[in-house]
């Protein structure tokens, strides 16, 4: 038996083909772009995207030696959405979550609703990222592409109907429109009369897991691949990346480490308050009845040790890549022993959650003249983690409790990084055999939907081991603990000099 694990993403979409027992039998990637024709505008074209899909599945497959695929998954970036006119046929562009459309529009639900009554029903802080507000700015700006739409699909979602599946959407994809009651997993009709739209353009909702229908035999034919596959339904993807690593009980958590630093922690029912809706933490359905995750991130995450990279070692990166090493294994090697005496805020993209103040900027403090590179370069690793450890603390303060975080990404091969985070947080840091946990996680899917797997939680201890346990040290975490509260003190102050 074979599974298909397709993710997609902003910028490009992966396939990867897995075996039952979880290895990986071919892999293909192709990129696309993100379309800017005015300040504030960025787009993806949902027609490139199901091109590239349609590209990487064939690759993937002739790689594999054309076997037999059972099923198909996906995993996909979420609040973007491809609007379908009554046959079918794109309607032009999706804006993406960067996108600047929508902030009068939120700002109107939030004045009519209340942002209390919002969070209520979607588990979600109102924000003009969000469907529903770039569907507002659609049907007030452009009436005439409005009134074409016959149906919306989220990306995840898309790819598998444009293969043969149904108008179908999960829970966790409906959860980011801001617009879906996630108690009652529906549409919610007060916030979609209250803004404007028709409800007929929503599609129907179903739990993450379900089969979808097959793929279309002209599909098949045109990508080269056996006909009968069944395409199951996928969700966002953090949501697959916690289900890739076995996440799925009370205390535990993910934390993907990539450009974006992000850690989903397993909760039972939403959690809907105004420290919550303060923080800027929503409540996503999970794949079980009453079982939620949240999203606490910081945009500058991987992408942070690029800058430093890029910056402090562009040359050293060019003199690494002739001999065929890793820049960052080089770098990891003039890391000090000892904590850093400075401090790196990390907010070179805005301040992430719990803050989400878009206009923050980063910062380095304390450097002296004898201060080395190595030492900027773990205190980038300490900044990170102290905002993660800022997150983790302002979680549990909702009762979100995380006992064990399991890594995943880029950012987990370094195991200096993984002790820091261990040292900081105070917590066990463990990574996973598999870092591409995302399109595992669909595969795990898949496999479970058709009956290769009995369980998401088997399967996922099966197929994705525990590589390495990361435990603080007892008097790094003491110093790290006296060190933080200094850290927390940085975001304030440095606000009066922007």
């Amino acid at each position: 038996m074979a599974l298909l694990g397709l993710d997609i993403g902003t910028t490009g979409t992966k396939a990867t083909i897995f075996n039952e027992d979880g290895s990986i039998l071919s892999y293909a990637y192709g990129e696309y772009d993100i379309y800017s024709n005015r300040e504030g505008h960025y787009e993806i074209d949902p027609l490139v995207v199901w091109n590239t899909a349609k590209n990487v599945i064939s690759k993937a497959n002739k790689k594999a030696g054309h076997v037999h695929i059972d099923a198909l998954s996906t995993s996909s970036l979420g609040e973007a959405f491809v609007m379908l006119d009554q046959s079918g046929n794109e309607l032009g562009n999706s804006p993406i979550y960067m996108d600047k459309r929508g902030e009068s529009e939120c700002a109107d639900l939030v004045r009519a609703l209340g942002a209390g009554e919002i969070m209520g029903i979607t588990g979600h802080p109102p924000h003009s990222m969000y469907s529903v507000c770039k569907l507002m700015w659609q049907q007030r700006n452009n009436p005439q592409l409005y009134r074409k739409i016959s149906k919306i699909l989220f990306y995840g979602d898309y790819i598998l109907h444009k293969l043969g599946g149904q108008y179908v959407s999960d829970y966790s994809l409906a959860a980011r429109t801001m617009c879906f009651d996630i108690k009652n997993k529906k549409w919610s009709e007060r916030i979609i009369e209250q803004a404007g739209l028709d409800m007929d353009i929503f599609p129907e909702t179903k739990v993450t897991g379900s089969i979808v229908g097959e793929i279309s035999p002209a599909v098949a034919d045109e990508l080269g691949i056996n006909k009968g596959v069944r395409l199951v339904l996928g969700g966002h993807d953090q949501l697959m990346v916690a289900v890739g690593t076995g996440v799925t009980n009370e205390g535990q958590a993910v934390n993907g480490i990539g450009t974006v630093d992000c850690i989903t922690p397993v909760f039972k029912g939403p959690r809907i308050n105004g420290n919550m809706l303060k923080s800027s933490y929503a409540s996503i359905p999970y794949l079980f009845d009453d079982i939620y995750v949240t999203y606490a991130f910081n945009m500058t995450g991987g992408s942070l040790l690029k800058w430093f990279r890029d910056t402090f070692a562009k040359k050293d990166k060019e003199i690494a890549e002739k001999s065929n090493l890793q820049i960052y294994n080089i770098l990891d090697k003039e890391i000090p022993k000892e904590p850093t005496d400075l401090f790196v805020l990390p907010h070179f993209t805005g301040s992430p959650t719990p803050q989400m103040d878009i206009h923050a900027k980063g910062a380095i403090v304390n450097l002296t003249l004898a201060t080395q590179r190595g030492e900027i370069y773990k205190a980038c690793m300490e900044g990170e983690a102290f905002e993660m450890k800022h997150n983790i603390q302002t979680l549990e303060e909702n009762n979100i409790s995380i006992d064990e975080l399991r890594t995943v990404g880029g950012g987990s091969r370094s195991s200096e990084w993984l002790q820091i985070r261990a040292d900081i947080f105070g917590k066990k840091v463990v990574a996973m055999n598999y870092e591409e946990a995302g399109t595992l996680g669909t595969a795990i899917l898949a496999g479970v939907a058709t009956g290769c797997y009995t369980s998401i939680q088997e399967a996922a201890n099966a197929l994705n081991q525990v590589k390495t346990c990361f435990y603080p040290d007892e008097k790094a975490n003491e110093y790290y603990t006296e060190r933080y509260e200094k850290y927390k003190l940085l975001y304030d102050l440095l606000k009066t000099v922007r």
